[in-house]
């Protein structure tokens, strides 16, 4: 038989072992006899809230914070401890944000004033990270045009990570006036979208002039692209059991990201841009094709060799 036959024993002295290092305090010691517990058997909540405090000692905020949510979709009943390491976790990843408006969330429903006190410095030590963050970021966008692709794209990201949306006015200077790779167009145009910029903006993309207000959009994934060809493409290819649907799916998210926010199918049909595809991607693999939209053709391989 290949299956292990847990002994309690042996899950007595594992666990055992487990509170002895905790307490001498060796973290990446306890972090093997961890590995060794949870192969065999369900952690309780006492071990639940040592395996937190080990991984946030070895700054482990990663696997914190999946660990952390984990427990918290259990609906286990010490939620106000695992919030605090949830939101201690956003702070280590620099997902300060994100931390402020968990706090904000929770704040007033925490019933345990000790846990109240643990939070708002959790939350001042975030906002004082995003106020140098703002600072910082400030300097960079007035830099803007001396940056290279990737990091104007890390610095828009950046901005909607921590939701810096007060420099939305310089944003939608720089879009119109600076800025000519596409995807990072499209950034720019989500990053105004979360900040509710409402004044109409006059892009190009690929030779297709559009006006929009970036409050109105829906979102990069919620284009004809994601929910109507993507799906459709994919199922097609994996019907013939091809090993190029997840590649498929790549590609065609990027050249989603580059369009938006054209209207896809005011270019060409929903039929047009699936049968197309699904050439596409037969070709690149040698497999017989259907006749398809040539132009339409050219232009994906042209999306193919853009940002």
């Amino acid at each position: 038989m290949s299956d292990i036959i847990p002994f309690p024993k042996a899950q007595n002295k594992l666990y055992k072992d487990i509170i002895e290092v905790n307490n001498q305090q060796n973290h990446e010691r306890l972090y093997q006899l961890f590995e060794d517990y949870e192969a065999q058997y369900e952690l309780d909540d006492q071990l639940s809230l040592i395996k937190c405090d080990m991984l946030y000692q070895l700054e482990s905020f990663l696997e914190l914070r999946e660990e952390a949510i984990v427990l918290l979709k259990k609906g286990l009943s010490y939620y106000e401890e695992l919030m605090i390491y949830y939101v201690k976790a956003l702070n280590g990843l620099g997902q300060h944000y994100e931390a402020i408006e968990v706090i904000n969330q929770i704040i007033d429903e925490v019933k345990d004033h000790k846990t109240r006190m643990a939070l708002f410095p959790i939350r001042e030590y975030a906002q004082s990270q995003l106020n140098e963050d703002k600072h910082i970021t400030s300097q960079l966008l007035s830099q803007f045009s001396t940056l290279n692709l990737n990091e104007q794209i890390k610095l828009v990201m950046k901005l909607i990570d921590n939701g810096h949306y007060e420099f939305k006015e310089t944003v939608a200077f720089l879009l119109t006036h600076e800025v000519k790779a596409n995807n990072l167009k499209s950034l720019m145009l989500e990053y105004l979208r979360f900040a509710n910029y409402e004044e109409l903006i006059s892009i190009n993309k690929y030779g297709f002039s559009i006006s929009i207000r970036p409050s109105k959009l829906n979102g990069l994934e919620h284009t004809e692209m994601k929910t109507v060809v993507i799906p459709k493409v994919t199922e097609l290819l994996s019907e013939g059991a091809l090993n190029i649907s997840n590649e498929a799916h790549h590609v065609m998210n990027n050249h989603s990201i580059l369009l938006y926010p054209l209207s896809i199918f005011e270019l060409y049909s929903d039929s047009e841009w699936i049968k197309t595809y699904e050439n596409y991607f037969k070709t690149m693999i040698g497999l017989p094709t259907n006749e398809a939209n040539s132009e339409l053709l050219q232009f994906i391989y042209t999306l193919d060799g853009q940002n």
